[in-house]
């Protein structure tokens, strides 16, 4: 904001891509990032259109929340498999793609990707940028000036808001690629949200799915997750798997044809 004054509506854009499954207080910081400092934010949310993938904005107001059917649910039920640790869809389809084809509708076939990796986690950088596909350029201003962790988390100290979330649950509720120590704590918090999760695998079963196209994760179920949660015992040496999101959603909504000849500067997603 401070280095492009006034810049949003003509270079810049701000998109968020809401599955359903985001934690309340990121809608929330979002929404704070709207109002206190007065930056249009897109909300997004993957749908279904003639029977076709699509996308719809909405805002902080109407976007999808946990404990009711949202973008994630339409997308399942049209799958044939729930993503997981080798194959993460929830990444493509509910936000790369759903962002680029909201890109395309109006009018942007090209465009610079603002990434917030730090500098101390700069091997991300690497990994994503070799996953990009020709139409995007990725930025990493964070990464290229040497912000740290420590840089970010004393910058926040000094405002009146937050990301309001304790590290361990981050912001997809009981994503697969948390460590189970974190999700039998998560799901003895929040029974109610863990269901879903169980839910879904439940309902795949019942389509005739088996082997791991049936379970979020190898081994344990969430059904068994939500029962081992209430005696549960914590193994905190165990760690989340790596988080490439962003990686695997570049990579795996790269294989869509794109016609490149309209060009955009500055848009961040």
């Amino acid at each position: 904001m401070d280095a492009n004054p006034k810049t949003f509506d003509d270079d810049f854009c701000v998109v968020f891509a809401n599955t359903g499954r985001e934690h309340e207080a990121t809608l929330d910081f979002g929404h704070e990032v709207e109002t206190r400092w007065g930056v249009p934010i897109v909300w997004l949310e993957y749908c279904r259109e003639n029977g076709a993938h699509s996308q719809k904005v909405v805002s902080y107001e109407t976007a999808a929340r946990r404990g009711q059917p949202g973008p994630f649910d339409a997308w399942l039920e049209i799958t044939k498999t729930l993503p997981n640790v080798r194959a993460r869809g929830c990444s493509s389809d509910l936000k790369t793609r759903v962002i680029k084809r909201w890109l395309k509708s109006i009018g942007v076939e090209r465009y610079d990707d603002y990434v917030g990796i730090r500098s101390d986690e700069a091997h991300r950088k690497l990994e994503i940028l070799a996953q990009m596909p020709k139409y995007i350029t990725g930025k990493f201003p964070l990464c290229d000036d040497g912000t740290t962790k420590e840089i970010v988390n004393n910058w926040w100290n000094a405002h009146p808001f937050r990301l309001n979330i304790q590290n361990h649950q981050g912001n997809c509720d009981l994503c697969f690629l948390k460590a189970k120590w974190k999700r039998l704590s998560i799901a003895q918090r929040e029974p109610h949200h863990a269901q879903w999760w169980a839910d879904w695998e439940r309902k795949m079963r019942e389509r005739g799915v088996t082997g791991r196209g049936a379970q979020w994760i190898d081994g344990q179920s969430y059904e068994g997750i939500i029962a081992e949660s209430k005696h549960p015992e914590f193994d905190f040496s165990e760690q989340d798997v790596p988080c490439s999101c962003a990686v695997s959603g570049y990579r795996d909504a790269s294989d869509e044809g794109h016609n490149t000849e309209r060009s955009h500067h500055g848009t961040t997603t």
